[in-house]
């Protein structure tokens, strides 16, 4: 179960889409800049990013030299699919509804978009078939 101390405020989720959008190494110095239209300041980054840790949604993945002190650099350590799935399953719907919850996400989706999903699920049940036939 996705614990209550790891649910992510409004401003965590918006952090953490930065780091899922990027696909990059981040530093607080780059987030700052990255978060322009943002009140954030630096202390506040660093705040966020304390609690990220803690919640281990982003982890450090190395250092870069900012003028003339270190930076931690920082990743996401959960995809938004991951976080997204752990969201569905703190509220309660259970592992026998996730057919039931993915059948009524792709109702939710334009003709065309639904036909995509479809196809997608179909590959990855066939993938997930042959993984369990070769454990056998």
């Amino acid at each position: 179960m996705f614990q209550k101390e790891k649910h992510l405020t409004n401003s965590e989720e918006d952090l953490m889409e930065i780091f899922w959008e990027k696909k990059e190494p981040l530093t607080s110095v780059e987030i700052l800049e990255l978060s322009a239209e943002r009140s954030w300041n630096g202390n506040y980054i660093h705040k966020m990013l304390r609690s990220l840790l803690k919640k281990d949604m982003i982890k450090i993945c190395g250092t870069v030299q900012c003028g003339t002190q270190y930076a931690r650099q920082f990743i996401p350590a959960v995809t938004k699919e991951e976080y997204a799935a752990k969201l569905v399953m703190s509220k309660g719907i259970e592992k026998s509804a996730i057919a039931a919850v993915t059948v009524a996400m792709v109702h939710e989706m334009d003709g065309a978009d639904g036909e995509d999903v479809v196809k997608q699920l179909e590959d990855i049940i066939e993938e997930l078939k042959g993984k369990g036939a070769g454990e056998k």
